[in-house]
């Protein structure tokens, strides 16, 4: 936890709105209540100024993240037109994704993740081809538009996590000269290729040889390693950046991830393509988490009804093997490294699918596009623009925007995950007075759901659904499923609340819910019969 929050309570609350306005009030505080001369004031600033950056794992719990790519989320020239070849740039920009803010902040989105920003070798659209670690990606914008974008999202509480590479540079063969400042054969490893086997059994040829062919830097020279180190500690700075996603993780040596988390002073979550436990788990400790890869695949497989799928012993795993850093690693549905999970899915399994994404343990993160229901294949028709389709109408966008309600009005993150029921068709945990249940079947389903760690009479009631509730009797509760019917986020409704006055589907509503009384507010129940 950083030492400004012991400082002043109500400026940690109040923080990262505007970093001016932050220490200012900090300044104020120490002026009124502790009668603290200027000086002293300046150096507790100047203090804060550098030690509080970025922001710590523990913050970093309650956000939930938007993953776009910078050059397929929105144009800033007014250009609607769609993308002719998607392995090449397509036009998004940091101006673009600035003007188009209050489309990510509709979702109930307060993070972001942005592709890299260094210059790359041509066709580089997705960043991680990097050709001059000194220059920003021209296709990109320029500083101001980039210092503008990430301003902005601060004074709306949107943190920034941006997209690092450090192990490899673009596909320029053994001609180096391009590469700045890496233009020398000794920057890197001798040349050789990752083969299909080295992932599972050698991770010297891992960390020496090249992925997909690209130059691997050799982070051994001391040219390279303290260049690296220098440029994350100054980026970070300048653009006053609140976490890094790390490409390439198990690519690169340990110790080296090590330094380069202390050179950032940020939160660090290392990509490791694995869902070998123990070898994601030795990547934390040099990195602050890494992405939870076994789960990822774990909710793909019960969806999508996979015979070996089994969410329980799956959750079980990565639990006893990560315990509470569980809390966080990101948890996701998504990315632009595999085929969306949407391809082969009906939309009724696919929002289940996200709705356990957002509510199980972890940081949640979901990527663009998942709130238009794209359905893309492999790199690159999972990398789609979406400045074709900004809908904030659309069936999954308010599903989403529910969700990420859901969260922060229960302030599920802090509360406990315990499994309480599992089979091959249905899914069911409690967060504390939570109860989420899923099932991947189209057909209904019903269950008697045991082992409910809550008093005897309690009333819970379906957030999305608000006509839908149930009572623990004996630590049970009946659940009833219908056709098409994937998810409940069952909640504890106190015993004051008022009747429930009509069924109205949250994420399909007008008005936002009163989660206190459990019920929909009127006013939005009465627009729904008037349709009818």
């Amino acid at each position: 936890m950083c030492i400004r929050d012991s400082i002043y309570t109500r400026s940690a609350e109040l923080s990262y709105l505007n970093k001016k306005g932050y220490l200012y009030t900090v300044a104020t505080a120490l002026r009124v209540q502790f009668k603290w001369n200027n000086m002293l004031i300046y150096l507790v600033v100047l203090v804060l100024a550098n030690v509080c950056a970025g922001r710590s794992k523990e913050e970093w719990k309650s956000r939930t993240v938007y993953q776009l790519l910078t050059d397929r989320f929105a144009r800033s020239n007014g250009d609607k037109a769609s993308c002719h070849d998607l392995r090449k740039y397509c036009g998004g920009t940091w101006r673009g994704i600035l003007e188009n803010l209050d489309y990510i902040e509709g979702m109930g989105f307060d993070a972001i993740w942005i592709s890299p920003i260094v210059d790359n070798t041509p066709d580089g659209y997705h960043g991680y081809w990097a050709r001059d670690w000194n220059r920003l990606n021209e296709h990109f914008g320029d500083e101001t538009s980039l210092k503008e974008l990430i301003n902005e999202c601060h004074r709306r509480d949107i943190w920034v996590m941006m997209d690092i590479v450090a192990n490899h540079v673009g596909p320029v063969g053994l001609n180096f000269s391009t590469i700045k400042p890496f233009d020398s054969p000794s920057h890197y490893h001798e040349p050789c290729d990752i083969e299909e086997t080295d992932f599972e059994t050698n991770q010297w040829r891992m960390e020496n040889c090249r992925l997909a062919g690209l130059p691997d830097l050799n982070h051994e020279n001391p040219f390279v390693r303290e260049y690296l180190l220098k440029w994350v500690k100054d980026i970070v700075k300048r653009y006053e950046l609140d976490g890094l996603r790390i490409d390439t993780a198990p690519h690169t040596p340990r110790e080296f991830w090590s330094e380069y988390t202390r050179s950032a002073r940020v939160f660090t979550v290392g990509e490791v393509f694995n869902s070998r436990i123990d070898f994601l788990k030795s990547y934390i400790g040099p990195l602050d988490s890494v992405l939870n890869y076994p789960y990822f695949f774990a909710i793909r497989d019960f969806f999508r009804q996979l015979p070996s799928a089994n969410l329980w012993l799956s959750y079980k795993q990565v639990e006893q093997g990560f315990g509470d850093e569980l809390d966080f690693m990101p948890i996701f549905l998504n990315n632009h490294d595999n085929p969306r999970f949407k391809q082969n899915i009906n939309g009724d399994l696919n929002r289940a699918a996200l709705a356990l994404s957002l509510v199980g343990r972890g940081i949640a993160i979901v990527y663009y596009g998942d709130e238009q229901e794209y359905s893309g294949g492999a790199d690159p028709h999972n990398r789609e623009e979406l400045w074709t389709k900004l809908d904030t109408s659309s069936t999954n966008y308010q599903f989403i925007k529910t969700l990420n309600k859901f969260r922060k009005e229960t302030k599920i993150w802090n509360t406990k995950y315990k499994q309480i029921m599992f089979d091959e068709h249905m899914y069911v945990v409690q967060r504390d007075t939570i109860i989420a249940a899923f099932t991947n079947t189209e057909g209904p389903q019903s269950r008697e759901v045991s082992n409910i760690d809550m008093p005897n009479n309690t009333k819970l009631c379906n957030y999305l659904n608000s006509n839908d509730c149930v009572s623990v009797i004996d630590k049970k509760i009946f659940l009833n499923f219908g056709q098409s019917e994937n998810v409940k986020l069952y909640v504890r409704r106190k015993s004051n609340a008022p009747a429930i006055p009509c069924t109205c589907l949250l994420y399909t509503s007008p008005s936002p819910r009163d989660l206190s009384t459990s019920r929909m507010p009127s006013s939005a129940c009465k627009k729904k019969k008037k349709k009818k």
